[in-house]
């Protein structure tokens, strides 16, 4: 085996445990931290389909931008999300500063002309911006049917834009070695391996909201369906030819079947329960983006919401509710 592509083998390698490590971090994340919420309310499916304009969209645009203007949006969306996921962890002001020391030793970096330095900070900033979007979308409400359909969606642009047309080639070529290119990677040039920011983003985002809708079997049978389909990509790439493989096509459709899936088991296993079960789900999943972890439901229907459950109780009662109600957690 020659030296490049034994460097071609281990940087394949790398790439797969970097985003299997950012998987995981957002997974930690959503079980541990809470993001401060922005006011983006409860997604509806009119939030989706503009999302996905955008995100086909955005690669077009960026073809005819000035580099300055492409390096700054970017800059500022990685500062605004690395700043709201440290928040938890930090503290607001220490989060803001340590977002600033990144974003601004990333542009230190690239004007010092210091490639690999390029490389790793580039790559922590893409590891916090999926994290963050990720927990984002999870813990504001996005649900797996909403996942799935951008998921769907994506799939079909991506098999264009990867698989027929230069599109994603000719993007990568333009923002690698770049301050914030939406991009993971392990390596430029001749032995480039790399994944992009939607690619890691649907990876994230699917195990988070699979959990919180259907459990968290659903969640780990996720995680494990993602890491071996991407162990199957990294081992095809790495004894093939192929340049640019669209990780959407064979990715949309997984996260599509297992929805289908989930969702009919927990329909089956709702009516095997009875009425008041299907009823008490769709209560839950009409809950607002921002209700509490515990809700009091009377009758079926949701009458209050609380940190805990002693909370729960104490404002059913407030709002006028003599019996006493069952207290459930929502996950969130």
């Amino acid at each position: 085996m020659s030296a490049l592509m034994t460097e071609a083998v281990l940087r394949g390698l790398v790439l797969y445990l970097l985003i299997l490590l950012t998987m995981g971090v957002a997974a930690l994340y959503f079980a541990r931290a809470t993001m401060p919420r922005p006011p983006v309310g409860r997604f509806v499916w009119t939030d989706i389909w503009i999302m996905v304009v955008a995100l086909v969209a955005m690669p077009f645009a960026y073809m005819h931008m000035p580099t300055g203007v492409i390096v700054t949006i970017f800059g500022v969306v990685v500062f605004t999300v690395s700043q709201l996921v440290l928040s938890p962890v930090l503290g607001g002001r220490n989060a803001a500063l340590a977002a600033a020391l990144l974003c601004a030793a990333d542009v230190a970096a690239y004007f010092a002309q210091w490639p690999t330095a390029v490389l790793v900070v580039n790559d922590l900033t893409m590891i916090l911006l999926t994290v963050g979007v990720a927990n984002m979308w999870a813990q504001t409400g996005m649900r797996a049917a909403h996942v799935a359909g951008l998921a769907g969606a994506l799939t079909v642009y991506d098999a264009l834009a990867t698989g027929v047309s230069s599109l994603t080639a000719d993007f990568v070529s333009r923002v690698e070695g770049l301050p914030f290119a939406p991009i993971l990677a392990t390596g430029y040039g001749p032995v480039s391996s790399l994944a992009g920011l939607g690619d890691c983003l649907m990876l994230a985002v699917w195990p988070l909201v699979a959990a919180k809708a259907y459990g968290r079997t659903a969640g780990w049978w996720a995680a494990v369906v993602e890491g071996t389909l991407l162990l199957g990509l990294t081992l095809a790439v790495l004894l093939t030819d192929l340049e640019f493989v669209p990780l959407l096509l064979p990715l949309g459709p997984l996260i599509v079947g297992q929805h289908l899936f989930w969702r009919r088991r927990e329909r089956a296993r709702a009516l095997r329960a009875g009425p008041g079960r299907v009823e008490l789900a769709q209560a839950l999943e009409d809950l607002p983006a921002d209700a509490r972890s515990w809700v009091a439901l009377h009758e079926g229907a949701v009458v209050a919401t609380g940190s805990a459950p002693g909370t729960a109780r104490r404002a059913a009662r407030q709002a006028g509710v003599t019996a006493v109600p069952v207290v459930r957690g929502t996950g969130r």
